[in-house]
């Protein structure tokens, strides 16, 4: 069964899939590496980013004047 998904859910996962992908693309560019020469560190590095990503979109939804964060 598939369920439906509220229209805000929608927007709030599309504003962390942006954000997830910019911050994790920033991540391993800012390493300098290909990615499979990653050390362990690095792979914690980038995985740093994934938890960083929800910042943004949690400021979103805090705002008030943002669509995302009113209330309909």
């Amino acid at each position: 069964m598939v369920a439906k998904v509220r229209k805000e859910m929608k927007d709030i996962l599309a504003s962390y899939g942006r954000s997830l992908l910019a911050t994790t693309l920033t991540a391993v560019f800012a390493i300098g590496k290909l990615p499979l020469s990653f050390t362990e560190q690095d792979w914690l590095n980038v995985a740093n980013a994934v938890w960083i990503s929800f910042i943004p979109v949690v400021i979103r939804v805090l705002n008030p004047k943002d669509t995302l964060g009113s209330s309909k």
